[in-house]
């Protein structure tokens, strides 16, 4: 995960990731430690990933980094001309659907 996706983490997150890293580190030392590791480059991968995020997580305690906020999803506010408008279609949208219906039942 490269420093960019990181730092939009919040630090919850980045704890949470760091776990599960220093659990894939030590199962990459222990396939090591066995015999069964057939790509040495993904300790040291996985070395420098654990150095990137205790490198974020000091930055936000001292307050270098600043964490980031939640995105809100902002919504689209109709204008108020277009509201009414809508409005005066649906009413009159409404008593046609009312009017076909009764001249339906007086067959």
């Amino acid at each position: 995960m490269n420093v960019d996706a990181l730092r939009e983490l919040s630090s919850d997150d980045l704890t949470e990731r760091l776990d599960e890293v220093k659990e894939e580190f030590f199962n990459l030392r222990f396939q090591n430690a066995t015999g069964q590791l057939e790509n040495f480059a993904q300790i040291k991968q996985i070395k420098r990933e654990i150095a990137r995020i205790n490198t974020l997580v000091h930055e936000r305690e001292l307050g270098i980094e600043i964490e980031p906020k939640p995105q809100k999803v902002a919504k689209a506010k109709p204008k108020k001309e277009k509201e009414a408008k809508e409005a005066k279609e649906g009413k009159a949208k409404s008593k046609k659907a009312a009017k076909s219906d009764d001249a339906d039942g007086e067959d």
